[in-house]
């Protein structure tokens, strides 16, 4: 079986044989999965004239003939129109538009159904783009290439196409009941997540969802393999569902003769884990302190001007530095300190790295402090000697920019605030089971009401970690707990902070309540907001095994976490558990469905995700390093020789957890 950095690589390659002498037009989920297989350089390499974002306020130099658009987005609506009035602003005589969702879905997108002729959605769609150039005898193509993940290392995997994906939860069944009784006048009432298939959602959503199919499906062709389908969580089904009736699925299924377990989870069964602030590993601490790169939801700016000549009078642009490794390396190597130890051996590794590269620069290395630490300055000091050699710096241009940003993430404001949050989450976990009024929201409330003193912009300052802590307890608790009057407190709290400091609103805060903040508005946008930290607490109580993510202390231990993704791995590869009522296995041919009804006559063994050498676990809605971490070592811990590949929509920050639980419509994304 190949990797699946073998097949993005090879999927570029493909595409780098369209762009010679061209101006290329990229959006932005296209651009990032470019950052991570070989990146700007690889297009120019291959003769592109120019890159350039995939904007109406764009065009191409009248001199110029030819240009490639590459989209992650179906070929209608704003993106068929951004083409148009690019084209329309240029004088092409040839252009290539290359889009990364299968003519099946756009088949279905207009139609409704997968039923009929997919190969002349592209062909009007060539005919649209030749009437916009003006000449019908001019060139136009329109490909398919399914470009989807994005390696990290070889095994974890990012989607950027799906960032913003999010798992419906019970608190989007009233919107969804409202939504499609107005769209098909049916008066059916969804009371449970149980009871919603994809047909009941909204059209822009099911498009979305069978979106994500298509390119897990062509991920699996790239791959050559069939699957065995499993899932944990109803957004998860839906997706299994979906895609053991995908047409073109059914297709690769006959033809690929090895077996790989797929295992879909949502993200909201256990919103604990990634929305606390205390990483097991040095990625997630990188992440947290460091600014996104623009556009992007996997990569970081590293601010890289210490190591040159510039001054901050300089007023050319400067591009930041970034994790990502450069053209031509096969594996993202240089990551895997940052992802796959602790943050103490990470950071020595780090170190070593740094000082073995100085060391094959000849550059005159003074090896500092004590063994078995490192310090920010130790970093800094060896990072200096690259100063201005910019030689050195190319040579080893992935290990100094690591080395960069974790230098400026040791020395990071935000680390004594993170710290902090840290320590009050560990209150809160040992306090799940005590006493009542000494639970995770009393710890809560009572750091509430000791900031109520502060001035409005020093309050503001830690409006986003509160609401990340609120969600991180209402993941903790019990759905049938009873706290309505600290809630009440709470919220009270909440509200009186927010219109207090209104004009200093921190950028999360700011996009939950919007921009006219009263006590009135600010007071209904919390009430939706703890309907939505209800749905998360009762997220788990249909499942039987993994219904609690927080093991209780005993005489010798405190309470401490006990990640869902952690427990679910160690249910799959413990040989001693029989059938794992929470895994639930989908049949998607007629073989898997005879062996289904030959269980109702005789014990046949329900399939596990352990039962192939090759297991990929995709999270529908973010994951930390930290996660991906532990669920390999979970996997180690059991002596399975099974090959784990991690995916996600996106690598998460805890902001990027809350802001997508409270601060998007889940349900119409778009």
């Amino acid at each position: 079986m190949r990797s699946l950095h073998q097949s993005s690589v090879s999927l570029w390659q493909k595409i780098c044989q369209k762009v010679n002498r061209a101006v290329v037009f990229a959006d932005d989920a296209v651009a990032e999965n470019l950052h991570w297989n070989g990146g700007l350089a690889l297009l120019l390499e291959a003769g592109a004239i120019n890159v350039k974002e995939f904007s109406s306020f764009e065009s191409v130099d009248q001199t110029c003939k030819k240009a490639v658009f590459i989209v992650s987005s179906l070929l209608q609506e704003v993106t068929s129109r951004v083409i148009q009035n690019i084209i329309e602003a240029s004088k092409l005589q040839y252009v290539v538009v290359i889009t990364t969702v299968s003519p099946c879905v756009h088949l279905f997108s207009r139609t409704g159904t997968f039923d009929g002729d997919e190969n002349l959605v592209f062909e009007r769609f060539e005919e649209s783009v030749l009437e916009w150039m003006g000449n019908m005898n001019y060139t136009a193509e329109v490909s398919y290439v399914p470009l989807f993940a994005s390696c990290l290392t070889p095994g974890l995997f990012v989607t950027p196409s799906f960032s913003r994906l999010f798992p419906l939860m019970s608190s989007d069944l009233p919107r969804l009941s409202l939504q499609y009784k107005s769209v098909r006048g049916d008066n059916k009432n969804f009371s449970n997540l149980k009871d919603v298939e994809a047909a009941h959602l909204p059209k822009s959503l099911q498009v979305m969802y069978k979106m994500l199919v298509g390119s897990i499906d062509s991920m699996l062709g790239e791959l050559n393999v069939q699957e065995d389908c499993f899932f944990v969580g109803q957004t998860s089904k839906i997706l299994a569902t979906e895609l053991a009736s995908y047409p073109p699925a059914k297709l690769r299924r006959k033809s690929a003769q090895t077996k790989v377990s797929l295992l879909l989870i949502d993200r909201h069964l256990d919103l604990m884990t990634p929305c606390q602030h205390q990483p097991e590993v040095l990625m997630d601490k990188v992440t947290s302190t460091l600014s996104r790169l623009p556009g992007h939801h996997n990569d970081v700016c590293v601010d890289m001007t210490p190591l040159c000549h510039v001054t901050s009078e300089s007023k050319e642009v400067i591009a930041p530095g970034s994790l990502a490794g450069c053209k031509g390396q096969i594996t993202q190597a240089h990551l895997l300190p940052l992802l796959n130890s602790k943050v103490k051996e990470g950071l020595m590794e780090v170190n070593r790295s740094l000082v073995e590269s100085a060391s094959t620069e000849k550059l005159p290395l003074k090896l500092s402090g004590k063994p078995g630490r490192v310090t920010a300055e130790q970093l800094d000091n060896t990072l200096q000697l690259f100063k201005g050699n910019y030689k050195a710096i190319s040579n080893h241009l992935e290990t100094v920019q690591v080395a960069m940003a974790t230098c400026q993430c040791l020395k990071s404001s935000r680390n004594k605030e993170l710290d902090l949050l840290g320590s009050s989450e560990k209150l809160m976990i040992q306090s799940v089971g005590s006493e009542e009024g000494q639970g995770p929201l009393s710890v809560l409330l009572s750091s509430l009401e000791t900031t109520q003193d502060k001035s409005p912009e020093e309050l503001c300052q830690s409006l986003d970690s509160v609401l990340t802590q609120v969600v991180y307890v209402y993941s903790l608790l019990e759905e049938d707990a009873h706290y309505s009057d600290m809630e009440h407190a709470i919220k009270e709290l909440l509200v009186k902070s927010i219109v207090k400091g209104k004009d200093y609103l921190p950028k999360m805060t700011k996009t939950l309540v919007g921009d006219l903040v009263t006590e009135e508005i600010v007071s209904a946008i919390l009430d939706d907001m703890f309907g939505k930290l209800k749905a998360v607490s009762s997220a788990r109580q249909h499942l039987k095994h993994l219904c609690c993510i927080v093991d209780p202390s005993t005489t010798l231990s405190p309470a401490k976490g006990n990640p869902l993704l952690k427990q679910l791995m160690d249910l799959t590869f413990d040989s001693t558990k029989g059938d794992i009522q929470d895994i639930e296995y989908i049949s998607s041919g007629f073989t898997d469905l005879l062996k289904s009804g030959l269980r109702l006559f005789r014990t046949v063994a329900k399939p596990k995700p352990s039962d192939n050498k090759v297991l990929i676990v995709f999270v529908v809605g973010g994951i930390t390093a930290t996660e991906a971490k532990l669920i390999k070592d979970a996997v180690t811990s059991h002596h399975s020789d099974t090959q784990v590949i991690v995916g996600s929509t996106q690598l998460s920050q805890p902001e990027d957890i809350v802001e997508a639980l409270l601060c998007q419509d889940n349900l119409n994304l778009d």
